[in-house]
């Protein structure tokens, strides 16, 4: 039997498996839990399902068409307030079923990958789901009502698109998440490492009509103006106050701080994750020039593994990435041999183990998990992990490298 032909034939166990693990972790969240009410109050502070939305992203896209003001909280886009409106236009019990809606669509496109990973492996793509299924940061996520789901996913799916060629579609995709969000725009330095220029031109573009001509028709000049002054406003002001002594933030001063029991050291931790961000950007960049295998997956990894080294909001729901990275390691952990197999599997299994919502369920308070930068520990060695693999000397990284370019078609 050929390899596609014996790939073919472990679909149907691997999605046995997938199907499985989903159910075996909606059992053990029925069963520790109880209820999703019980599930909500033991995940973070707030009691109340999507209390992100129904406190930051309802209000404004109630008033974002009458005062052209944000509500107190929100630090987005005047864009996806704007995206916000039709919410707003509803009753606050209506709005939050219609969000449910968006949150499976972010949980769809963080699915995307599960196909990339078992066209290579059925093995991978199952892995993926289950890992996905038993994710905190995913039910962190959930119980906000937040949109890393979404935008995260949307870089998948801007990845997802890309390999196949669709480079205007994947540019068009990943602005309307970085529209939303800021941070997920450094995956398109694995694009620009690739010298995608079409692709780039056409990111920036779409980027710039969503996120300012879109809402200077909108709102007006003015308007437009105002709102973003107000937003830069109070995200300053929390800066300074609140956002470092949250104990919830996975970024790396924050967690040495409350680790070391002083935020003395904040500039020198600031810096070093500077430093640390910088040669990651270095790894991807090395990655991408020699047309390493998977190097585009790679780099999607480690750009968004770095993220907890430089962004001051750090959020548990950022991480919704670590399945797809641990899955990717897991795939290369296969190729390796002798001490780096060895060290490279502990890693990856302390990463899963530590994002997992049965370690969560074992410290048993959300306080301690945070406090700790459980999160971040899980990150940081899935990040040590992925360098080891792929610094590795090409000769030695296993199969052959994707083409260097995808498919001229639908470009």
């Amino acid at each position: 039997v050929s390899a596609p032909g014996r790939r073919a034939n472990l679909w149907l166990p691997a999605l046995a498996v997938a199907l499985l693990g989903v159910v075996a972790a909606v059992a053990f969240y029925r069963v520790v839990y109880g209820s999703v009410a019980e599930l909500v109050a033991a995940l973070d502070h707030c009691q109340e399902l999507y209390c992100d939305f129904t406190r930051q992203y309802y209000p404004t896209g109630r008033d974002i068409l009458t005062t052209g003001q944000p509500s107190n909280g929100y630090f987005y886009s005047s864009f996806f307030a704007l995206l916000l409106a039709p919410f707003g236009r509803v009753a606050p019990e209506t709005a939050a079923s219609l969000w449910t809606l968006v949150q499976l669509l972010g949980i769809a496109l963080l699915l995307l990958p599960a196909l990339d990973f078992g066209r290579e492996s059925p093995a991978a793509g199952a892995l993926y789901v289950v890992l996905l299924a038993f994710s905190m940061p995913l039910l962190h996520n959930l119980k906000w009502g937040q949109v890393s789901t979404l935008v995260t996913g949307g870089a998948f799916a801007a990845l997802y698109l890309y390999r196949r060629g669709r480079l205007t579609a994947a540019a068009v995709v990943l602005a309307l998440a970085v529209a939303v969000k800021y941070y997920v725009a450094i995956v398109a330095i694995a694009f620009l490492l690739r010298r995608e220029w079409r692709l780039l031109l056409v990111l920036a573009v779409a980027f710039l009509v969503l996120w300012l001509v879109v809402p200077t028709v909108a709102l007006g000049p003015a308007g437009n103006a105002a709102f973003y002054a107000t937003v830069r406003e109070r995200a300053a002001h929390a800066m300074t106050t609140w956002v470092t002594e949250d104990i919830n933030a996975q970024y790396l001063p924050s967690v040495a701080g409350r680790w070391l029991g002083t935020a003395a050291g904040r500039p020198l931790w600031r810096l070093l994750g500077y430093g640390l961000f910088g040669l990651n950007l270095l790894a991807v960049a090395r990655l991408v020039w020699r047309r390493a295998p998977r190097d585009m997956e790679w780099a999607f990894a480690l750009l968004f593994l770095g993220l907890p080294l430089a962004i001051d909001t750090s959020w548990p729901h950022y991480f919704v990435y670590l399945p797809f990275a641990q899955t990717l390691v897991w795939l290369a952990l296969r190729e390796a041999t002798g001490w780096t197999r060895r060290l490279v599997a502990l890693f990856l299994v302390i990463s899963v183990v530590l994002a997992s919502m049965p370690f969560f369920a074992l410290v048993g308070r959300w306080q301690d998990y945070s406090q700790y930068g459980v999160l971040f520990v899980a990150n940081l060695g899935l990040l040590i992990a992925a360098h080891v693999l792929t610094l590795r000397p090409a000769e030695r990284s296993g199969r052959p490298a994707l083409p260097a370019e995808p498919p001229a078609a639908g470009r």
